[in-house]
């Protein structure tokens, strides 16, 4: 196990017996296999991309470690960028989708830099940080977080930077909701249903032949390829399609598109009066995809 204590300096039986004391217990064998000093820093790039260069993990946030925030942060950056980088060499989408990243990341790392040293335990004065930051919940801070940025169609204003999961209903920006489904007989996660490509979930069955004309490549459509999982026949959900609909924020014709990362890029509330223009507009806003001549 890896252990953190203050500056003093202890020889090998005081460092034991501080071990002991962090797990409660005095009877497990305690091996010292080093000890060394490091420099607690909180520091946030200042950009996280140049050109073809991007920053992610320590490189572009270092956080105190005393809530977990640091190697978290750099987890997500990296599934934030991978679907991005990919798209992009793969031709499917214009550099523009790159520069998400950075509009997505910078403020929520820039959030967990203000949550940590908001709490009792970090020294907020000594950091620089107002002691009247509100407290965000650990659970929101680290699946409850938005998105900002020209790869979600609208966020609204009005909407906080972040919210325990359940306390989210499929807006814009957010992790999709987890619920419980069936899909090929097998009872999974709505959340293992993404991180593939672009997947829109729908029970109207109208939504099937709109998200497949979407997906190709012609002067009509975006070209970027879109699964459409239909809720009672792909996907069953066995609290009953009620309890979907609850969960993603949509009537009984709505439908949400959700990123190859898990974060709803937009969705329709019902069923639109051109439900084939909505949806190819809105895919090729937010994936950034090459116009038909840039295609070629």
């Amino acid at each position: 196990m890896l252990f953190f204590s203050d500056d003093e300096e202890r020889d090998e039986e005081a460092l034991r017996a501080s071990v002991c004391r962090a797990i409660g217990r005095s009877d497990l064998p305690v091996e010292l296999i080093t000890t060394c000093r490091w420099e607690v820093s909180a520091l946030i790039a200042d950009r996280f991309a140049s050109g073809r260069v991007f920053l992610a993990g320590d490189a572009a946030h270092t956080l105190p470690p005393n809530r977990g925030y640091g190697a978290n942060t750099g987890v997500e950056d990296t599934r934030n960028l991978a679907w991005k980088l990919a798209a992009v060499l793969c031709g499917a989408a214009t550099p523009e989708l790159l520069d998400t990243y950075d509009a997505e990341r910078r403020p929520i790392a820039w959030l967990r830099h203000q949550q940590i040293f908001a709490r009792p335990d970090a020294g907020a004065v000594a950091a620089g940080i107002s002691a009247d930051v509100p407290v965000i919940d650990d659970g929101a801070m680290e699946f409850g977080h938005l998105y900002r940025s020209t790869a979600v169609l609208v966020v609204g204003a009005e909407l906080l930077p972040a919210l325990r999961p359940e306390q989210w209903a499929g807006q814009l920006g957010t992790r999709a909701p987890h619920a419980w489904v069936v899909r090929d007989g097998e009872r999974v996660s709505t959340l293992d249903l993404f991180w593939r490509g672009w997947v829109l979930l729908a029970e109207d069955e109208r939504w099937g032949p709109v998200a497949a004309r979407a997906g190709r490549s012609s002067s009509l459509a975006v070209g970027v390829p879109v699964e459409c999982l239909r809720i009672g026949a792909d996907v069953v959900v066995p609290s009953g399609p009620g309890a979907f609909r609850a969960a993603f924020g949509l009537g009984p014709g709505g439908a949400s598109l959700v990123r190859p990362d898990g974060y709803v890029a937009w969705r329709s509330d019902g069923m639109p009066a051109d439900p084939a223009t909505a949806l190819t507009d809105s895919l090729g806003r937010v994936s950034s995809a090459k116009t038909p001549v840039e295609r070629r």
